[in-house]
């Protein structure tokens, strides 16, 4: 099983959690560093720790990552957000997270006048704090960086499981 791979996606929750709560600024930009390379460290020791302990799991994490270099559905969190964003940060030290604790939001509503016309009426917000720290590119530009953090967690936890899957049926009797 994928023993390894499985404490390093735990603790992928556990930067998480200090994402959600920390409200300091340059704290939140060295858990998010943080977060994002457990994130990728997840594969990496999937292939380098696990893999090396049972051929069973070498041959899984093989048949996964094939599969995901033929789906673009299924590899774009991987390769789009997890390895991307980790490479930009580790390599290049840029974030792909709006730099501030302080974000701008058009909110538009859609109001009728006393004649009964439709009309837009605009208004931009500031959202301070730790409510909202967005994407700034890619195809999850725009949403909350956590939120994204969440479902690439979500995926990785799907593909161990698939992983343990193949290993199951390859251990049974034909």
């Amino acid at each position: 099983m994928t023993y390894q791979a499985l404490q390093v996606l735990q603790d992928c929750y556990h930067a998480l959690n200090l994402l959600e709560n920390e409200e300091n600024e340059d704290l939140w930009r060295v858990h998010w560093a943080g977060a994002l390379a457990l994130l990728r460290a997840v594969g990496n020791v999937l292939k380098q720790v696990d893999a090396k302990t049972d051929p069973r799991i070498a041959a899984a994490e093989k048949e996964q990552f094939k599969k995901w270099k033929q789906d673009d559905r299924d590899s774009e969190m991987f390769f789009e957000f997890i390895k991307k964003d980790r490479d930009l940060l580790l390599k290049e030290y840029e974030f792909n997270v709006h730099p501030l604790d302080t974000s701008s939001i058009l909110i538009t509503t859609k109001l009728r006048d006393q004649n009964g016309n439709i009309f837009e009426h605009n208004e931009v917000h500031e959202l301070d704090g730790n409510i909202y720290r967005p994407i700034l590119s890619g195809p999850k530009e725009g949403d909350d960086a956590r939120d994204a953090y969440k479902e690439a967690l979500e995926w990785w936890g799907h593909q161990l499981d698939e992983i343990d899957q193949i290993i199951s049926n390859l251990t049974k009797p034909e």
